[in-house]
């Protein structure tokens, strides 16, 4: 073989060498450049809703950008944030995590993701009363008082077990709009709020009648977490992993200030009268030993909840 035709099969086969460097790079990039996909819901037209839904919104992404998997959301409309109706669209398929408050039933029919993402100050409670009686409660000062008024609660809501456990008188309605309009129309007597819902509930338009209780706060021991599918376990994985990576560097708490701390200090616990409560749906794999978990706030007043008899 001439030099000439040695050389012309050396270049041949360094080209179809460089060339199937070149796809292989190709295939590895775009292997790479595919992204884990995670259908979460977002409510249609509840404005009511917004800062809620931007919070929990923002936990997830954070948690999937710690995990370091390459991840996309898409958002799956739906028309209202009904807890039992969500559980059951997790199980369906619909979209595959979402946050919910805890109790033993639902953490049988999902997985949870054992991160408290309210910091456990879902239970921490004010509330609601009509805009006319802003002191309602002002000479309320024993339990048993307080149980002779209506409150309104979420037909589906875990809280509303807790309390009708404990002998309050409720009024139930499918929505939180529905029970803002009852307490309107005075057909409720009040209608308790998380400390990190109430404030941007009371700066809404839809409650412009309506006042925050200064005296009272009702507490008891309840978590949210975010629940997947009981055979989805490699977004249980992905979302718990984040999750504790944000928790060990510092950002879930930087995220969660960021909405909520004016919230608790607008609150003034310290000048109202709480009510302590225990909470028979809590599970028993709730990680209330975890104090890098929950809020200074709950530890505080945890020990005392779990141990109440009322």
């Amino acid at each position: 073989m001439s030099k000439i035709a040695s050389l012309n099969v050396q270049l041949v086969t360094f080209l179809c060498g460089l060339i199937g460097c070149i796809f292989a790079s190709l295939v590895a990039a775009n292997e790479t450049q595919k992204s884990y996909e995670v259908r979460y819901p977002a409510v249609v037209g509840e404005s009511l809703y917004d800062n809620q839904s931007r919070y929990f919104i923002e936990v997830l992404k954070l948690a999937l950008k710690k995990s370091g998997v390459a991840h996309h959301i898409v958002f799956v409309d739906i028309p209202d944030l009904a807890q039992g109706r969500s559980q059951s669209l997790i199980n369906q398929g619909i979209y595959d995590i979402h946050w919910l408050a805890t109790s033993i039933e639902r953490e049988l029919a999902l997985n949870p993701i054992h991160i408290p993402l309210y910091r456990g100050l879902l239970g921490l409670r004010l509330a609601f009363v009509h805009g006319s009686k802003p002191n309602f409660f002002a000479q309320t000062s024993e339990l048993e008082q307080l149980k002779q008024h209506f409150m309104g609660q979420g037909r589906d809501w875990v809280d509303t077990k807790i309390l009708s456990d404990h002998g309050f008188r409720i009024l139930p309605a499918s929505t939180t709009e529905s029970l803002f309009d009852m307490l309107q129309l005075e057909r409720i007597d009040y209608f308790p709020r998380s400390i990190l819902e109430i404030w941007w509930e009371a700066d809404h338009q839809k409650t412009a009648t309506l006042s925050v209780d200064p005296y009272l706060a009702l507490f008891y021991p309840e978590a949210v977490y975010f629940f997947v599918r009981n055979d989805d376990q490699k977004l249980h994985t992905i979302v718990l992993s984040g999750l504790n990576k944000a928790i060990q560097d510092g950002s879930f708490q930087q995220n969660f200030n960021r909405f909520f701390a004016d919230n608790i200090t607008r609150s003034n616990l310290d000048q109202r009268k709480i009510f302590y409560l225990n909470n028979p749906y809590l599970p028993e794999k709730t990680p209330l030993e975890d104090k890098r978990l929950w809020h200074p706030l709950v530890l505080e007043k945890q020990s005392i909840a779990l141990t109440s008899s009322e």
